[in-house]
C-alpha cells in the first residue's frame, strides 16, 4: 500500500461525505471542491503537470459555476437522511472492497487506492440520486457518481493520457455548468431546491390564478 495515494484517497472520501451529508450548501460544495481536487492526485504514477493544472481547474470552475448558483441561497438543504455516520461507514466498508477487489478479476494497473476511493465515492453518490429530490443534492451526487468512475477506471487501467485528462477536465466543467443552470432554474421556477408537485405560494399556477396565502 502507497500511504501517500491512501491517505489521498481518505480526504477524497471524507471530502464525498461533507458533500453528501452537510446541510449548509456551502459546506457541502466545498466538500466535493476537496474530492474533486483531491481524486486527480489519486494515481500511479502521476499524471504530467499540465493534466494535473487541468484537473484542478476544472474542479475550481464546476464549483464556482455551482456556487453562483447558490450565492443567496439562505434556506438549508436537505442533506443526507442516514446522517454522516452512516455515511461514513458505509463509504469504509465500500473502500475496503474496492481495495480488496483490486482489478475485478483481473490484474490492475492502476493503484488500489483509486479503485478503493471509487468504490466509496459510488456508494456515497447514490443516496442522493435515488432518494433526493433537492436538485442541489441531486447536482451532488451527478457529479460524485462521475467522480467514482473515474477513480475505478484510475485503478483499473492505470493513469490516463493526457487527451484523457483534459476530456475528463471539460466533463467535469461541463456537468458542474449543467447542475448550476438546473439549480437556478428550480429556484425561478419553484422558490426553492425541491421539486415537488405541490403548487409553491405566491407561484402563478398554469390557469392563471395567484394561489391563495
Amino acid at each position: 500500500m502507497n500511504l501517500a495515494l491512501a491517505g489521498l484517497a481518505c480526504v477524497v472520501v471524507a471530502g464525498a461525505v461533507v458533500a453528501v451529508s452537510a446541510r449548509e450548501a456551502r459546506a457541502a460544495l466545498l466538500g466535493l471542491l476537496v474530492a474533486l481536487l483531491a481524486a486527480a492526485l489519486v494515481a500511479d504514477p502521476l499524471p504530467g503537470p499540465l493534466p494535473i493544472a487541468a484537473r484542478l481547474a476544472s474542479a475550481f470552475l464546476a464549483c464556482r459555476l455551482i456556487a453562483i448558483a447558490i450565492r443567496d441561497l439562505d434556506e438549508p438543504t436537505s442533506g443526507t437522511r442516514l446522517g454522516w455516520p452512516v455515511e461514513a461507514i458505509a463509504a469504509a466498508a465500500a473502500a475496503v472492497i474496492g481495495f480488496g477487489t483490486h482489478g475485478l478479476g483481473a490484474p490492475g494497473e492502476g493503484a488500489a487506492e483509486a479503485q478503493a476511493a471509487g468504490f466509496a465515492v459510488g456508494v456515497l453518490a447514490a443516496s442522493p440520486i435515488v432518494s433526493s429530490r433537492d436538485v442541489f443534492r441531486l447536482g451532488m451526487g451527478a457529479i460524485l457518481l462521475l467522480l467514482g468512475g473515474l477513480l475505478v477506471r484510475q485503478g483499473l487501467s492505470g493513469t490516463p493520457s493526457e487527451l484523457e485528462q483534459l476530456v475528463t477536465s471539460g466533463l467535469v466543467v461541463g456537468l458542474g455548468g449543467a447542475v448550476g443552470v438546473v439549480i437556478a432554474a428550480a429556484r425561478a421556477a419553484v422558490g426553492g431546491l425541491a421539486v415537488t408537485d405541490q403548487p409553491v405560494r405566491g407561484v402563478m399556477p398554469r390557469e392563471g390564478r395567484h394561489l391563495k396565502p
